[in-house]
Order: C-alpha cells, then sequence, then structure tokens
C-alpha cells in the first residue's frame, strides 16, 4: 500500500505503489516500461534524477530496451501465462526536488505487464478461469495504467466494453470496497496529429476516446474512484523547433501504429513517469506533465 515517510537526517522520501498494467495488444505497453526503466538522455532539467531496476524483472526490461528498441527492432508480443508466472518489475525512480537541501523522493513502482489477451479476453472469454486469475491479481493493485494507443481511435467502443467489463467484475470480486485510481494514458503521442494537443490530456482523451472516458466519468461519479488523463511517447521526438518522431513507422491500421525507434543515440520518451507519480501520489507533479 502507499507508504510516506520523512527520517531526521534527509534520507529520502520514500513512496511506493503496486501497478498493472493494462490494454491492448498494440498498446506499447512492454516498450513503455522498458523504456522507463532504460530512461536514455535524461533530460538535465527533468524532476527525474535516475530510475534504477530493483530486481531481476527491472533488470530484463532494461535488456530488452538495450538489446531489441536500441537495435531499432521490436519486441515480442507477450505470451499468455498463468498468472504465477508473469514477471514482476520493480523499478526505483528518483525524483529532485528543486529547493536546495531538500531530500530525493524515492518512487518505488512494482508492476505486472498484462499480455494484450487478457483485455480481449474480457469482451469474448469471460467464462475463462485464467482471467478470473487476472482479475483476482488485479485486486492487489493500488492502480491501474490502461495503455491505448492514442492512434486507435476506431476501437473507442471496444475499448469501452471491455474496461465496463473490467470496472464490473473488480468491483464484484472486492470484499473490501477499495477505492482505485485508474490512468487513462493516451501512448505513442510522437505522432504529429497527437503531439500538436500533448499538454492537453484530457481534452485529447475525451476527442479520441469518448466512450471509454465516458465510462470512467461514470465510474469516478458512482465513488468507485479516481481517474486521471495523460499523454506518454516511448520514443519521443527530434529537433526542438521543428520536432519529428523519432520512429520509423511500420503500419498504420483500426488498432493503431506500429513503429520501430529511429535514432536510438537521440532516444529520449515523454510523459512516461507522470502517472506514474499520480498513481502513488493522487497528485499531478507539474514539471513531469511537460517532460
Amino acid at each position: 500500500m502507499l507508504n510516506l515517510f520523512k527520517s531526521k537526517n534527509q534520507t529520502p522520501l520514500q513512496s511506493s505503489v503496486v501497478l498493472r498494467v493494462i490494454g491492448d495488444r498494440a498498446s506499447g505497453k512492454t516498450t513503455y516500461m522498458a523504456s522507463l526503466a532504460r530512461w536514455p538522455n535524461a533530460d538535465p532539467d527533468s524532476p527525474v534524477q535516475a530510475v534504477t531496476a530493483v530486481d531481476e524483472g527491472g533488470e530484463e526490461l532494461i535488456s530488452k530496451a538495450q538489446n531489441i528498441l536500441e537495435q531499432g527492432l521490436q519486441l515480442e508480443p507477450n505470451k499468455l501465462e498463468n498468472i504465477s508466472e508473469v514477471t514482476n518489475c520493480t523499478l526505483q525512480i528518483s525524483l529532485k526536488e528543486k529547493k536546495i537541501g531538500s531530500p530525493l523522493f524515492n518512487l518505488n513502482i512494482s508492476s505486472k505487464d498484462y499480455t494484450g489477451e487478457f483485455f480481449s479476453d474480457l469482451l469474448h472469454q469471460s467464462q475463462n478461469p485464467q482471467l478470473e486469475e487476472y482479475l483476482e491479481d488485479c485486486l492487489q493493485a493500488n492502480g491501474i495504467m490502461f495503455l491505448v494507443d492514442g492512434s486507435s481511435r476506431r476501437k473507442d467502443l471496444e475499448y469501452a466494453n471491455g474496461l465496463d467489463k473490467l470496472l464490473l467484475a473488480l468491483d464484484r470480486n472486492d470484499i473490501n470496497g477499495s477505492k482505485r485510481r485508474i490512468a487513462l494514458v493516451l501512448n505513442k503521442c510522437e505522432q504529429s496529429d497527437l503531439w500538436v494537443n500533448r499538454d492537453k490530456p484530457g481534452f485529447l482523451a475525451s476527442a479520441r476516446f469518448p466512450q471509454v472516458c465516458r465510462k470512467l466519468q461514470a465510474w469516478q461519479q458512482m465513488g468507485g474512484g479516481e481517474i486521471e488523463f495523460f499523454t506518454a511517447s516511448a520514443f519521443g521526438m527530434l529537433g526542438n523547433k521543428y520536432p519529428e518522431p523519432n520512429v520509423n513507422l511500420l503500419n498504420r491500421s483500426r488498432g493503431g501504429v506500429r513503429a520501430v525507434i529511429k535514432n536510438p543515440r537521440l532516444w529520449r520518451p515523454f510523459g512516461l513517469v507522470a502517472p506514474i507519480y499520480w498513481l502513488a501520489k493522487g497528485s499531478r507533479h507539474p514539471e513531469l506533465d511537460h517532460l
């Protein structure tokens, strides 16, 4: 559970959050997490000082980033497994405060990256015993990151139906009635039609996925928990005055875009930490929203 403490001798403030990352097969869940673990070409003005792998799962993410993504290759899709076999990945995100003399703030994130079939099974395999395992595991999380490819707007209804079933199943399986935070993250926002509105995640989400947003807002109004909207890109942009996506596009379909990194030397992700910070703290970090 969320754990905040401060000691007398300027030891770093600590916060921990357990996450589950859900989304369609093409949403880029593993690429997102691998890019976060690698944290390449850190912006010196960013409040993020470092991202460190804490366990083997975190180290595996860094290995995927270095040996696959940085080589301009695609990650293999995750295989559908029993929930006990899904790797747990723990990272420590160290945030610096601008105030001189302030201690670091360490955000410890433990996450599981579910296979894309989990979301598909919510729609089509509701009696699957394996799906029940995944839903029960979701109950262990403080927060859920719902990752969508921002270019997959034609799947809005499908996502809304899956989300509806997820929220209903969580409610029926949770005897404690725990309130959760759900971050809707529009991923792959290096695409030009998304990039121009990256600073308006709520507007972009409601414009692209109106039915998903309505489901989440209704859930929040009924007291189910809190929602917030974010934009992100695992690969980022090239250039400042005339930015272009740092990707080579492989194909574009109803499910969104598939791409690989264009220039690994200039790889700098965008927006990866902001939703995690909110899921842990319940408040947005104003600087993280713009980096």
